[in-house]
């Protein structure tokens, strides 16, 4: 296990840099073939500053936090710290468990940055595109990404997650945030079957309405389960998925949002 743990925290930046690549290529293709929704917006202008935006987070995260995820995980095994070490259970569980409870962390995170004002003020950005598609899911506020960090240690610290649970679930995540923003039409009946274990394009793309209601529902990022258990699931946009609008009422101005300086800057910004 020492050994794989070596080869895991070695190459851990390609592994997760190859899948990322991987699942954008895909996902561009794949809304270049089966489009939902013409977009409003220059695909060139905001494609460069949204994957900017991930550039920026990335190099901060490096920069602030190195590899201190990574090493909590290290720390809480090796101490037998946290839920899960507690109790005696297979390896394979444990990193199941641990990517499941991680997942329902993350749901509840989610909610609380869209009722907390503070967090609030930095997760607008991320829906303050007026268009959906796979860069959306890759566009968040350096702040909202470092608050999000902090959560996710204090979270592997208390529950003791493995080393592998960590980058499967960080695969996972950005894998299917990619997906489930991607501006790809799935058949209904796929769409439908697909909803009841992940999220789909359509069912997060009613998370990107402008209607606060709407905006207010689909938390999930990956299982979906959580919103139909804590009453946040929304089946359908109450336009219809053509003429619904994506965006936030208040910034709804390409020429406030689009840029990455009016990206980073947003939160700071009066309505």
């Amino acid at each position: 296990m020492k050994e794989f743990n070596e080869y895991i925290i070695a190459n851990e930046p390609i592994i997760r840099l190859s899948f990322f690549v991987s699942i954008l290529l895909l996902m561009s293709l794949f809304e270049y073939i089966i489009p939902k929704k013409e977009l409003l917006l220059s695909k060139f202008k905001r494609w460069s500053n949204n994957i900017s935006i991930i550039v920026v987070n990335s190099f901060l995260l490096k920069f602030i936090f190195a590899s201190s995820i990574i090493t909590i995980s290290i720390y809480t095994t090796e101490n037998k710290i946290g839920l899960l070490n507690l109790f005696e259970i297979s390896f394979f569980f444990s990193v199941i468990l641990s990517i499941i409870l991680l997942d329902l962390i993350i749901y509840f995170q989610h909610r609380l940055f869209h009722k907390i004002d503070f967090f609030w003020k930095f997760h607008k950005v991320h829906h303050s595109d007026m268009d959906f598609d796979v860069t959306t899911g890759l566009r968040f506020h350096p702040i909202e990404i470092i608050i999000s960090m902090l959560i996710k240690m204090i979270s592997v610290f208390i529950i003791g997650v493995p080393i592998i649970a960590i980058v499967i679930f960080e695969i996972i995540l950005s894998s299917l945030s990619m997906f489930n923003h991607s501006n790809i039409k799935l058949p209904a009946i796929l769409d439908k079957r697909l909803r009841y274990f992940i999220v789909t394009p359509d069912m997060h793309r009613i998370h990107h309405s402008i209607h606060n209601e709407e905006l207010n529902s689909n938390y999930g990022f990956n299982i979906s389960l959580w919103d139909r258990i804590f009453s946040s699931y929304t089946n359908k946009p109450k336009n219809g998925y053509e003429k619904m609008t994506i965006g936030l009422k208040e910034f709804y101005d390409e020429n406030k949002t689009v840029s990455i300086l009016n990206i980073l800057s947003l939160p700071f910004r009066k309505k």
